[in-house]
């Protein structure tokens, strides 16, 4: 029913069947069938809607549903049994769905106005299920492996979703609410990919940036942030987990959370509440980290070795934790690090290194936990030592609280305590440098209680 419509069909194939409806104005759908045993179906209502369905192959189906103004639809079967389902509400709608495999499958549904969604499925039973609503939103999803899932979901405005999956059995999903971009990369085999971005409701409607690369094998990745954050995950080796969460602030977050597991069986769990945080995890060969940030200008940097664990939390404003647990040229086994700051202006860096000249680094553990303000501690290892800071109270503005403590060799421990009092500082050093058969088996303690007291302890055979 209607004026001006135009409807073409050509079928050259045998056992094809297409069913063409359109109402009101406008309308212009073309369907071509080339193969054998195809099947198409076209409704079109509202005005000025397009629609292109190219089935070449044999098996497929295309149904497509235009209701709206100025929509457009194209659909081309070239392999077999493949199944195609659009549906465009609104106005000025564009989808492109190219199934040039077998036995994939592909929905996509388009609501309110603006928006574009593009499927491309060279492999073989793949899925894609695309939901855009609202406006000017944009979607693609690019499927050359096989066995894969797509699932990418995008309410509200100006959102932006990538998908590529070139290995076989990758799951990918995709929830975006205003103004986010995300982007996941599946080369790999049989990972599985998990974003949820929420932007932000007021001003300007910034959104967050999600890119997870999984080139390994049976990587898991989730990603759940709101309001102007970044998240980075990089996964390249096998049976790796990446957890970050970026949610629970209420404002403008824009925190920043980058992941790289280069190696197998790594752990990585970055929650950051707070807004303008930084983490970044990089991981070799079964490491595990835990962020947690509460606060303003928190900063994590977690760098890690062979079968290394740190836990890292702070909360307050402008804490920073380095730990760094090497390999190779700085050699460091089987470390663990904990580091817990509560307060304001807090530091800790713990570097458990195996540097040469001085050999391997082997089962270190060092905890550090300052509670107050204005505390720095550093701690630096090798070989088989064990090194525990407590700092509690406040110190100046002039003359923080300081612990340093410094081993090298073999089966070192040292135990520093500040409590209370202010200006605190306690210096351990244990055969500090490279002298060969010493400094093994050595033991400090020191406890400071009270206002700028002075600990020194050097111990050189």
């Amino acid at each position: 029913d209607g004026d001006n419509h135009v409807s073409t069909v050509n079928q050259s194939g045998e056992n094809n069947e297409a069913e063409v409806i359109q109402d009101d104005t406008n309308q212009a759908s073309s369907v071509d069938q080339s193969g054998d045993g195809n099947y198409t179906q076209v409704d079109q209502s509202g005005d000025n809607n397009d629609s292109t369905v190219d089935q070449s192959g044999n098996d497929n189906d295309a149904y497509v549903a235009q209701d709206g103004t100025n929509n457009n639809s194209g659909v081309d079967q070239s392999g077999d049994e493949n199944y195609a389902d659009v549906l465009q509400t609104g106005d000025n709608q564009a989808s492109s769905v190219d199934q040039s495999g077998d036995g994939n499958s592909a929905y996509v549904s388009q609501a309110d106005a603006d928006n574009e969604s593009n499927v491309d499925q060279s492999g073989n039973d793949n899925l894609a299920d695309v939901a855009q609503t609202a406006t000017n939103n944009d979607s693609d999803v690019d499927q050359s492996g096989n066995g894969n899932e797509a699932y990418v979901t995008q309410v509200n405005d100006l959102n932006n979703s990538q998908v590529n999956q070139s290995g076989d059995g990758n799951l990918a999903t995709v929830d975006q609410d205003r103004g986010n971009q995300s982007t996941v990369d599946q080369s790999g085999n049989n990972n599985t990919a998990d974003v949820i971005q929420i932007g932000n409701v007021v001003g300007t409607n910034v959104g967050n940036e999600s890119t997870i690369l999984q080139s390994g094998d049976l990587n898991a990745a989730t990603v759940n942030q709101d309001d102007d954050s970044v998240s980075n995950v990089d996964q390249q080796g096998d049976l790796n987990l990446a957890t970050v969460d970026q949610t629970g602030f209420s404002g403008t977050d824009a925190n920043e959370s980058n992941v790289l597991q280069l190696g197998d069986g790594n752990i990585a769990d970055v929650t950051q509440n707070g807004n303008l945080n930084l983490s970044n995890i990089t991981q070799r060969f079964g490491n595990e980290a835990f962020v947690r940030q509460s606060g303003t200008d928190n900063e994590s940097n977690v760098d890690q070795g062979d079968s290394n664990f740190a836990d890292v939390e702070q909360s307050g404003d402008r804490n920073l934790s380095n730990v760094n647990q090497h390999h190779a040229t700085f050699e460091s086994d089987s470390n663990e690090a904990y580091v817990l700051q509560t307060g304001n202006d807090n530091v800790s860096n713990i570097n458990q290194d195996g540097s040469i000249p001085n050999g391997l680094s082997l089962d270190n553990v060092a905890s550090v936990e300052q509670s107050g303000d204005w505390n720095v501690a550093n701690v630096t290892q090798d070989d088989f030592n064990e090194a525990n800071v407590l700092q509690t109270g406040l110190g100046t503005s002039a003359n923080p609280n300081v612990v340093n403590i410094n081993q090298w060799n073999d089966s070192d421990l040292a135990n520093a305590e500040q409590h209370g009092g202010e200006g605190n500082l306690i210096n351990i050093d244990q055969e500090a440098c490279c002298s060969s058969g010493g400094g093994t088996f050595n033991s400090a303690t020191a406890i400071q209680a009270g206002s700028f007291n002075t600990t020194t302890i050097v111990q050189l055979p």
